[in-house]
């Protein structure tokens, strides 16, 4: 089923969202983004979890 992030619900005022066919392509959607737009050095362990919570499946 596919996936959708929107960087909003996960708690910041971007208005970015991605869709992907699994959760693997989705994390590294969004890897990428938070490097480009949020400087995200690297995803920690904990940060990875809330994450994978907020991503949905598109129904």
């Amino acid at each position: 089923m596919a996936k959708v992030f929107r960087c909003r619900d996960f708690g910041g005022a971007c208005n970015w969202k991605c869709h992907a066919e699994t959760r693997e392509e989705i994390l590294r959607k969004i890897a990428k983004h938070g490097v480009i737009k949020h400087n995200m050095k690297d995803m920690s362990e904990s940060m990875k979890a809330r994450i994978i919570a907020t991503i949905r499946d598109v129904k």
